[in-house]
């Protein structure tokens, strides 16, 4: 009976690995076409626009941060 509970807990993480890593592959996969899609029906100006907008949300606008060179 042990050996039966030890083979199911090997299958059990087996099989959730595999689901695992085939998400994540579906994930990477359905993100480049979306993007791929994206940049082509919004054109490459509105991306690159859109990205700037991110970027300096966050707090990078691109230039270089002189105070830090003066150190």
């Amino acid at each position: 009976m042990g050996k039966e509970i030890s083979r199911r807990k090997a299958a059990s993480r087996r099989k959730r690995f595999v689901l695992f890593a085939s998400g994540a592959a579906l994930g990477s996969a359905l993100g480049l076409i979306v993007g791929s899609v994206l940049t082509f029906w919004l054109g490459e100006g509105a991306v690159r626009a859109i990205q700037r907008g991110i970027r300096r949300l966050g707090g990078d606008d691109g230039r270089p941060h002189f105070d830090l060179l003066m150190q």
